[in-house]
Order: structure tokens, then sequence, then C-alpha cells
């Protein structure tokens, strides 16, 4: 009875510095609610889990067999590795605020995601999307001419640069130039970066821009707006790009993220270089660009065959 009084005030006290770190994280770090949260429901799990084994200090060893457990019961690599980043944010938090001495989570590793290689459009698929944006979507208004333009200036320029859906709807009349092909970019983290597109797609904005956005009345400096003059928004301009992969015949999943992992994959097939794929993607991480190394083996032993003088013997 006395170690279940004890394991309970422990839990007790457990319980009010992950209160404490939780407004922490509101008030010093400005953390959303839901990710408050997804804290709250990650570090009560672990108090309770220490309570049924009576943990009395709280261990590197205790730690590491919670992590293994939630491992054996099933939950996902993405899920551990969350409930791990709160549990040693928290610690480092006790340690910062709460004087603890040791930090139990100091060493504890985060589990690591399965990498999920990303999906992308072949260079004939590509064509085919292109072309049903050329066609356009049959919008039953008067309009209907003007919006096809924006369609198809917008969906050239999202494969002739990369962007993200967010940078693509939020580009301003002043962030482009079009007779040099580049565009400023401001994107996450609102870190700003030049990036050139090809000559069809400025030739395909220069279309919008001069001959069609003017009849939207536009009452942004957003590029690209919709038929009532407003800023087009990222959920807009999915619905527009699944109804022209329907048109081009493609399969309905496609995203404008694929567009994105389609840029860089025929970037790495054609040869250029990590570090120049880095920076036209805005990746602040060589990493995360990375990925595109492990999606390219099979283009490339295609091309040695074809291209090696030994390659087909």
């Amino acid at each position: 009875m006395k170690n279940t009084s004890k394991s309970s005030s422990n839990a007790s006290a457990l319980d009010r510095a992950v209160e404490g770190f939780l407004e922490s994280r509101r008030v010093d770090a400005g953390a959303a609610d839901k990710t408050i949260e997804a804290y709250r429901r990650d570090l009560l799990q672990l108090s309770a889990w220490l309570s049924t084994k009576s943990v009395n200090c709280v261990s590197e060893t205790d730690l590491n067999g919670y992590i293994s457990e939630l491992t054996h019961r099933g939950h996902s690599a993405s899920s551990v590795a969350r409930k791990t980043s709160a549990i040693r944010q928290f610690f480092l938090y006790c340690v910062r605020d709460l004087a603890l001495k040791e930090n139990p989570a100091d060493r504890l590793e985060t589990p690591r995601k399965p990498q999920r290689l990303p999906k992308f459009l072949s260079n004939e698929q590509v064509v085919l999307l292109l072309a049903a944006a050329d066609d356009g979507i049959p919008y039953p208004d008067a309009l209907g001419e003007h919006l096809r333009a924006r369609d198809r200036a917008m969906l050239y320029l999202l494969y002739a640069s990369g962007l993200r859906v967010s940078e693509l709807v939020g580009i301003s009349v002043h962030d482009f130039d079009l007779s040099l092909g580049y565009l400023r970019i401001t994107g996450k983290g609102d870190k700003q970066r030049i990036t050139p597109f090809a000559p069809v797609a400025g030739e395909r904005l220069r279309e919008f821009l001069e001959g069609h956005r003017p009849a939207l009345k536009p009452q942004t400096d957003h590029v690209f707006v919709n038929y009532r003059g407003q800023a087009l928004t990222r959920q807009a301009f999915w619905k527009i790009l699944k109804l022209l992969a329907s048109q081009a015949g493609l399969t309905p999943d496609i995203s404008p993220h694929v567009l994105r992992h389609s840029f860089a994959t025929h970037l790495m097939q054609s040869g250029i270089n990590l570090r120049s794929l880095q920076v036209l993607l805005g990746h602040s991480d060589l990493s995360t660009t990375q990925i595109y190394t492990h999606v390219t083996p099979a283009y490339l032993k295609s091309a040695h065959r074809k291209f090696h003088p030994r390659g087909g013997s």
C-alpha cells in the first residue's frame, strides 16, 4: 500500500510538471492548441505507464522500456517518433525550469521512420497533363476562357519551377521577371529564394497576365485569382488539378506535391547535382533533397544499358 501511495504521489508530481511544460509551450513557444493537446496525451500516457510500473525516479532505462513497449504494442514508427520527441522536450524543460539534475531522455533515440519514396509522374504523363491544361476545363461561365488561361499558367509554372502549392498561390505580381524568367519565392519560414522557370511557362504566364487576368477584375496583388478577383486558395487549385488529371486519363491521386516531386525527379534524371536541386526546391537541409537519389536507379540503369558501350552485354 505504501508503494502504491508513493507511486501515486510521484505520478501526481509528474502530471503537474507536464502541465507546467504545456503552459511553457503555449506561452513561450506559441504552440497551437492541437499541438498542446498532442503533447498532453503523449506525456500523460507516459505518466500512467510509469505509475503502473511503480517508478519513483525516472531513468533512461525506464524510458527505453516504455518506447520499446510502444513498438511491441504495434504503434506506428511515426507515432512512436512523435511520442519520443514529446518526452525529450519535456525532460529538457524539467532540467531547464525545474532544476532536474540529470536528463533521463538525453540519449533517448528516436525510432527511424520507414522512408517513403515520393510519387512522381513519368515524362509521358506530364505531357498528357499539360495537354489537358491546354484544352482546359469546360467552365460553364462567361469567364471560362480567362479561367482556363489561369489554370494553364499555373500548371505549366508549377511543373517548370517545382514550387510548393502554397508558394504558387502566394505569388504576387511583383515577384517575377518575365524577361529573365525568374521568380522570387517566399518559402517555409519566410525564407526567400530566386528560382528560374522555362520559357514555355513564361509564355503561358504572360498570356494570362496580359490577356486574361484583367478580365477577372483582381482585388489583390496575387497573380492567380478566382472568378471574383480574390486570391485563389490551395484547395481550389487541388480541385483544378484533379479535374485536369481526370481529363488526361491519369489517376485521381495526383496532387500538387506529385508535380513538385516530378520536377525534382526529372532534373535528377537529367543529371542535375544535388546542391543545385536543394536550392531550387528551397530545402534548408540537403538530407531532405537526398530522397531523390533513391527514385532514379531504374532510369539510370536503363540509361546505362542504352548509352554505355558495354551496357547491353
